[in-house]
């Protein structure tokens, strides 16, 4: 009995645990992350016209993604989009995390 409560007791900790991961909150949070993250990046390139024009494409899609977790029908989601989705936005803000850190120094000369 002690054995099946404790293993109740884990799958109820998973599930909340992986409900919140998901959240539409958490969500809204890494949007907020991703467009900061490119506000920054887009300085640093404002040379670039591609990389700029990537950057218009990263807010509009974030844009988009608030107006999907602001609907009912993104709470009916399944999970697996849901984690998916996550994938793709973590691997998102590492690509540009990475482009910040490849960007060229702003002057020749040692401070």
């Amino acid at each position: 009995m002690i054995f099946w409560l404790k293993k109740q007791w884990k799958r109820y900790k998973d599930n909340y645990h992986k409900k919140k991961e998901l959240s539409q909150e958490n969500f809204r949070i890494m949007s907020l992350e991703i467009r900061r993250i490119a506000e920054v990046s887009s300085k640093l390139f404002f040379e670039n016209p591609e990389y700029q024009e990537r950057i218009q494409r990263i807010y509009k899609e974030m844009d988009q993604l608030d107006t999907l977790v602001d609907k009912k029908s993104f709470s009916r989601l399944p999970n697996e989009k849901k984690e998916e989705l996550k994938k793709s936005l973590l691997v998102s803000r590492d690509e540009l995390l990475k482009s910040i850190q490849s960007a060229p120094c702003p002057t020749d000369r040692r401070q």
